[in-house]
């Protein structure tokens, strides 16, 4: 300021010049020695260097809008308008005012409502048969065209036997044949083949047997396949039945060599001259009314002699 004073300072008759003088500012610490930086080389990999911690960039703060609360206010400086006139003190409170609605995105587009599938409450499987369903759908033999007097029994053990298995089915029938097929070992378990001598039996087996334990697995229990021979076994009889009137209702479907029954029965046997003979009396004579609609006739195969 001395220098541009007016007017000029005369000393001892001589115009004074005046000139700033800086002090230079002294470091409290010394600046360490610059290391040399190495020649540029090739690198078989290139690396992301994060900046000094003087030139990263601060997390930007959560701030409204205006003039940050650090920063002093300028002498010109206004609060911004309301979008809403304020109430006055008598007016109702500020919630009660209607909502703002901003304008949608100009690429949003609306989500349909789905309703949230209902799942109904978990229930506890009351019975342990319900494990293998499809084989408690019992249908009577008179209506069910795979029925026969062989069973299918799966899921058993390994080493299960053919003493133990007759004595489990014996309950229910006379048991002619067990064939048991068993796996080689972790390629699954058990399964054998029962043959009852009549389909009634085999029947009264499947229903009682089906989902039970026989050893420490639930037992599968089905229909085997038929084996077609000439001999016809006939069950659903009784004193209405006589021996013409089956050798006049079987008759048609080819000669006939023996018919087997005794007045009052519930079954007979019928030999034919053919095994087509058989398989044609089989599948039409199965549920046939033979006494009335309440006495259907139940039919498969029989060993013959």
């Amino acid at each position: 300021d001395a220098k541009h004073a007016k007017p000029r300072i005369i000393l001892y008759d001589k115009v004074a010049i005046v000139d700033p003088v800086y002090e230079p500012v002294r470091s409290e610490y010394r600046s360490r020695p610059r290391s040399i930086t190495p020649p540029d080389y090739e690198r078989p990999y290139s690396y992301a260097w994060s900046p000094a911690p003087e030139r990263r960039r601060p997390p930007p703060e959560d701030r409204g809008y205006g003039i940050p609360p650090t920063v002093p206010h300028h002498r010109e400086f206004r609060p911004p308008m309301h979008e809403y006139p304020m109430a006055g003190p008598h007016g109702p409170p500020m919630h009660h005012r209607p909502p703002m609605h901003h304008p949608p995105h100009p690429h949003y587009i609306p989500r349909p409502y789905m309703p949230r599938p209902h799942h109904p409450p978990f229930e506890k499987m009351e019975n342990k048969k319900d494990k293998f369903p499809n084989y408690l759908h019992h249908v009577q033999p008179e209506d069910d065209p795979l029925a026969t007097r062989t069973l299918f029994a799966g899921n058993l053990e390994i080493n299960i036997s053919d003493e133990e298995l007759r004595r489990i089915f014996g309950r229910y029938g006379i048991v002619e044949d067990i064939d048991i097929k068993r796996p080689p070992p972790g390629t699954g378990n058990a399964f054998a083949f029962v043959r009852y001598q009549t389909l009634d039996m085999a029947h009264r087996a499947k229903v009682e047997l089906s989902g039970q334990y026989i050893g420490k697995f639930q037992c599968k229990i089905g229909y085997g396949k038929a084996t077609p021979t000439t001999r016809v076994w006939v069950g659903g009889l009784g004193l209405w039945t006589s021996v013409s009137q089956l050798e006049r209702e079987f008759d048609r479907f080819g000669a006939i060599k023996k018919i087997e029954y005794a007045k009052g029965e519930p079954h007979a046997y019928i030999l034919y001259d053919s095994i087509d003979a058989a398989q044609a009396a089989v599948k039409e004579m199965r549920g046939f009314p033979l006494g009335g609609p309440d006495r259907r006739l139940r039919i498969d195969f029989a060993d013959v002699g």
